[in-house]
């Protein structure tokens, strides 16, 4: 079974709204708990292996495997929430105060997007940063949401379903639109996309270092501020004790020039990666990382 591929599949998408159109959200928690669980004790699945992997290096370099194995069952039961609270939205619209209460900082954020200063706004996949965001869009905030290029048919639902809210979707991975990102945000608009996916396939001497260690973690961001000469902000979600999500935001990162372009690009990303540790560290069990983001961990055997 790929990491992921069900997950992410049109089959998995499809299951997960008929959950939440005709489950209560008990029993949806319940089946989402069932099949974490399953899931995670199957070891030697490769999303198994991933999230074990990423949680070894999240929480601290975790010794014990039973307590890796109890980590990735943490992680699909907090996904199986997310995505049953998620779902019951998209059919109920109205009950979105109810999951994401509208903070000073999201209103601060929403703000920005309305400035004349562009940004590149960058989150990792920490908790239900959909619903998040979905409320951050009910409330005001403009701005394009760079998704995952050339998606399949699950991501293709789950961007139907976002701009179905008003979310101004854009897939990468096409140039001249890629160019059209930076005059968008030189013109004083906001640009947010995903940032801890790994990039499959990537040279060792392009990766940078993430939690002190080397990887292969996307780059294009950095690129596309640069060119737009702009500031980089690292927004995330994260589930509050008493079950809404909550949202953190950090202040503008202001990217350096360095000695090269090469420089320029690693070492500021790197600078913005030390934020999304700082968010990662607060929940590690919510980050929702299906892919190994450190792919020499696999090899340890965890």
């Amino acid at each position: 079974m790929a990491r992921s591929d069900f997950l992410n599949s049109k089959l998995s998408v499809q299951i997960s709204i008929l959950i939440g159109k005709y489950l209560p959200k008990k029993i949806g928690y319940g089946i989402g708990r069932n099949i974490g669980s399953l899931i995670a004790s199957f070891k030697n699945l490769e999303i198994s292996q991933a999230i074990r992997a990423n949680q070894y290096i999240a929480n601290g370099l975790i010794n014990s495997s039973e307590e890796l194995v109890e980590k990735s069952k943490q992680v699909l039961t907090h996904a199986g929430k997310c995505y049953v609270d998620l779902y019951q939205f998209y059919n109920k619209p109205e009950i979105l105060d109810s999951f994401v209460p509208l903070t000073q900082s999201m209103k601060d954020f929403i703000d920005i997007s309305h400035q004349k200063q562009g940004y590149m706004v960058v989150a990792p996949h920490l908790s239900n940063f959909d619903l998040i965001l979905s409320s951050l869009v009910k409330y005001g905030f403009t701005g394009k949401v760079l998704s995952y290029p050339n998606p399949g048919s699950g991501y293709q639902l789950q961007n139907e379903l976002r701009e179905s809210i008003g979310m101004d979707v854009l897939p990468l991975g096409d140039s001249s639109l890629e160019a059209g990102i930076v005059e968008h945000l030189k013109n004083g608009g906001v640009a947010a996309t995903g940032i801890d996916r790994p990039v499959s396939g990537r040279k060792k001497r392009h990766y940078v270092k993430f939690f002190d260690r080397p990887s292969p973690m996307p780059l294009g961001y950095i690129t596309t501020a640069l060119a737009a000469d702009v500031p980089v902000i690292v927004v995330s979600a994260i589930m509050e004790p008493d079950g809404s999500y909550g949202f953190r935001c950090s202040e503008p990162i202001e990217l350096k020039k360095y000695q090269n372009k090469i420089d320029d690009i690693r070492l500021n990303a790197e600078r913005v990666l030390v934020k999304v540790e700082e968010f990662i560290k607060l929940a590690p069990e919510q980050w929702l990382m299906y892919y190994p983001v450190w792919p020499d961990i696999l090899k340890e055997g965890l």
